[in-house]
């Protein structure tokens, strides 16, 4: 009979770590294609998962299922993010998932973390069980979307524009311009501790800053991207895009978790030709007694 153990995960286990998650999200909708390089850019250079407060499920010393945490606040809360859950196929069936939560939380809790949060496919209903039985509660509905044509179209701006790159970003600009709260990845904080990853541009108009955008030039991914109210409608948000694609290694552009209720965010993208790729939820489990 095999012998389950649970336990922190280890820098030295990068590889297996690495082998597991390509076999565990094998057969996943979205399949994950990344190369060791890309991942461990994604998963330890951008997310900074915490290895200590990270769990490894091993059968017969073969990692075969995983969770990996980073720790940041959220919603002025201490929290424990889950920025990958995986199983190998073949180990499914066996709760690994509740069982690496029984020995993560109390971890959390000595870190007086207050709670844990993720984020998952709307439509993997065994998952979502999986975490309803932990503790997990949905908190909102995130829609994400993709441009997967390498020639964005967009119609000069109406107003007078310029766009630069700057080093650092101006967060209480930038929040006036914002329509939501960005999600735990996309968070000034996260964004703060991976800035070596983000670019940051700028648009101004009259000496004036009316619209940013943070993205990752390697991935094609906007993290962040606002304009001020009184030029929307004017071209300076698709300018801000074809920016991006522009100086992007990735011409295939993403944008994620914007909120069901943000229809003002989603109508601009779809306006832009990005299609709706899939839908998650946010899922919460509080830890304070």
């Amino acid at each position: 009979m095999s012998k389950l153990q649970i336990r922190s995960l280890r820098p030295v286990d990068l590889t297996d770590m690495y082998i597991t998650f390509l076999d565990s999200f094998s057969d996943y909708k979205v399949p994950f294609r990344l190369t060791k390089e890309q991942f461990v850019r994604k998963f330890v250079e951008k997310l900074k998962i915490d290895f200590a407060l990270s769990a490894g499920a091993c059968e017969d010393n073969s990692l075969v299922g995983f969770v990996f945490t980073a720790v940041n606040y959220y919603e002025g809360k201490l929290t424990a993010y889950n920025g990958g859950t995986g199983v190998r196929p073949a180990n499914r069936g066996k709760k690994l998932t509740v069982r690496m939560y029984d020995f993560l939380i109390p971890l959390f809790q000595e870190r007086k973390i207050k709670q844990c949060v993720l984020e998952v496919l709307t439509e993997n209903d065994r998952a979502i069980k999986a975490y309803r039985s932990i503790g997990f509660r949905e908190t909102k509905y995130f829609r994400c979307f993709k441009f997967d044509s390498k020639n964005l179209k967009v119609k000069p701006p109406k107003v007078n524009l310029e766009i630069f790159g700057v080093k650092h970003p101006s967060w209480d600009v930038y929040e006036r311009f914002a329509n939501q709260a960005p999600s735990f990845l996309d968070s000034s904080l996260m964004i703060n501790d991976n800035l070596a990853s983000e670019t940051i541009v700028e648009a101004y108009s009259e000496g004036k800053c009316v619209g940013y955008a943070i993205y990752q030039p390697a991935f094609g991914r906007i993290s962040q991207i606002g304009v001020a109210t009184e030029v929307r409608g004017k071209g300076v948000g698709s300018s801000l895009v074809k920016y991006i694609q522009k100086t992007s290694k990735q011409k295939i552009l993403t944008v994620i978790n914007i909120q069901r209720e943000a229809t003002n965010t989603i109508n601009f993208f779809q306006s832009l030709g990005f299609k709706n790729q899939l839908n998650q939820y946010e899922m919460i489990m509080p830890l304070e007694s």
